[in-house]
């Protein structure tokens, strides 16, 4: 049984633990509002998600949608608005983590009877976790490796583009090859819009114009670094201590990754119960073959391990793609599995998600089963060599 499994194992309680007591008032916001007063709000109450009650139904958007805006000034909210997940007091930690990290949003409105009671933040969760002997587990196996950089001679564009496009909220920043501060997607909300926080070089400035310039001290320094062989308690204990949602890992004084409020809260994701730890988030509520789905996932992977036995892990990533046309909407599946010597990605987009299942799962035997070949013929000329020599 490997760490990812005990982990699981070992937060049980904390994942069935019920959201009811973990409630934060929820930021909420009018359809009519214009994108430059949202993001006023955003950054007075230092949200990072913010949420609108239209007719009963719960939308959102958050600080790296506003990202993409040009036009803040005049354009309201309404078309950045989109359907949100939501829970019930009833509802567990293990739900809310496996919606947070699913969608990369940081909090999860709670609703009852058509009104919002309430959100519970990531922030909420990592104190949770802070609560649990986490110290048998190094910071190795969570962090995200090689995380995206820039220059601080770099456009800050740039890094809109880099966060915006790859759908990340922390870049760290390079000066004379040493990690001189994190930019954040929140660092950049404030570049764009009316707040008081930019310097004064850049108040007179033309938002679109301020992203031209370059990063410089744009971000933030009380960022903390641990080493990768630290425990997962010591980088909650630092993230909680300095107020941050990221964690620099080092190795060597060299930056080998990261850890965010994501790479946390995905101790506490749902997990399909099975040899190998399987993961499925995003499996849409009204889906009626969900059981289906479930159980070929877990086959495909059962099926993998047959001529691939090293597979330590696998994640399934559902999304919902809608149509503007009016039209069907279509599902995008991601597959990651992980293995000892590296981790293989695929995805595949359809109507049909039983369907999907099922071509991603040719895809994945047959590609890892050539793979698997290969390295075992590499092993044998190995032997053979040793034999000969």
């Amino acid at each position: 049984m490997n760490s990812g499994s005990v982990a699981y194992e070992h937060l049980s309680s904390l994942r069935e633990r019920k959201i009811g007591q973990l409630l934060d008032k929820a930021i909420t916001i009018e359809p009519h509002f214009t994108i430059s007063k949202v993001i006023s709000l955003i950054t007075e109450t230092d949200s990072y998600d913010v949420f609108c009650l239209r007719e009963g139904a719960v939308s959102s958007t958050n600080v790296r949608d506003l990202l993409n805006v040009r036009n803040i000034s005049s354009m309201s909210i309404s078309s950045l608005l989109q359907p949100s997940r939501h829970l019930s007091v009833e509802d567990s930690v293990e739900k809310a983590a496996t919606i947070m990290a699913h969608y990369r949003v940081r909090s999860v409105p709670v609703t009852s009877n058509g009104q919002i009671l309430g959100v519970v933040n990531a922030k909420n969760i990592v104190n949770l976790l802070s609560q649990q002997n986490l110290k048998w587990i190094s910071a190795s196996n969570i962090l995200t490796q090689n995380p995206i950089t820039v220059s601080s001679k770099d456009p800050l564009a740039k890094a809109r583009s880099i966060i915006t496009s790859k759908r990340i909220d922390h870049i760290p920043v390079i000066h004379n090859n040493k990690v001189r501060q994190v930019l954040t997607s929140m660092h950049l909300l404030q570049v764009l819009g009316p707040s008081q926080r930019i310097g004064s070089d850049q108040k007179g400035l033309n938002p679109i114009k301020r992203l031209e310039s370059p990063i410089g001290n744009v971000g933030s320094t009380r960022v903390p670094q641990c080493k990768t062989n630290d425990s997962v308690s010591t980088v909650i204990d630092m993230m909680l201590e300095n107020d941050t949602s990221c964690c620099l890992l080092t190795l060597w004084d060299n930056l080998h990754g990261i850890i965010t409020y994501g790479d946390l809260l995905n101790l506490l994701q749902t997990r399909i119960p099975s040899e190998v730890p399987l993961y499925i988030v995003g499996m849409p509520d009204d889906l009626k073959n969900a059981d289906i789905v479930k159980t070929k996932f877990e086959k495909i992977i059962r099926n993998l391990t047959k001529v691939y036995p090293e597979v330590e892990e696998a994640r399934s990533s559902i999304k919902v793609i809608h149509s503007l046309l009016g039209q069907r909407q279509n599902y995008e599946v991601s597959v990651r599995v992980i293995t000892p010597y590296k981790t293989y990605n695929y995805s595949e987009i359809g109507w049909d998600l039983s369907q999907v299942f099922d071509t991603l799962g040719q895809r994945i035997v047959r590609n890892l089963s050539k793979r698997s070949k290969r390295r075992w013929k590499t092993s044998i000329r190995k032997i053979d060599k040793r034999e000969i020599f």
